[in-house]
């Protein structure tokens, strides 16, 4: 039997100051809930999928915290699962609000986006609209 043991990289964990994040996600969420009022795109396009036509794990996320903020779960999840976790994460970030910092294992960032971008290849794969 052979034993695989993980990158000592992969097993360590990082600590998110949680306070940075706040004024982040509560700008996310106010650009999200106004963003449908603008009359022209302000946001820059991919530069993976500009130059390569190939989506990144990150390909709707804009579109789908905005369609998430607005309650359209559907149409968040078609364009990227991760937006609706984006706006739930920032959600408790901000209701706990004493929480300083939390220590989160770095193997976890590493699965979100190989599953994000799993969905993301999945629908170009397919495709399904960007």
């Amino acid at each position: 039997m052979v034993a695989v043991r993980l990158p000592d990289s992969w097993t360590d964990s990082t600590t998110v100051n949680l306070e940075a994040l706040r004024l982040f996600g509560a700008g996310m969420l106010g650009v999200a809930a106004v963003r449908p009022l603008v009359p022209f795109e302000f946001v820059p396009p991919c530069p993976l999928r500009t130059l390569t036509g190939v989506p990144c794990p990150l390909c709707g996320m804009t579109r789908g915290v905005t369609a998430a903020v607005h309650l359209e779960l559907g149409k968040a999840v078609l364009l990227n699962p991760g937006s609706i976790v984006a706006v739930v994460l920032t959600i408790l970030i901000l209701v706990a609000w004493r929480t300083k910092r939390v220590t989160i294992p770095v193997w976890v960032f590493f699965v979100l986006l190989g599953l994000m971008w799993s969905w993301e290849l999945f629908k170009y794969a397919t495709g399904r609209a960007l």
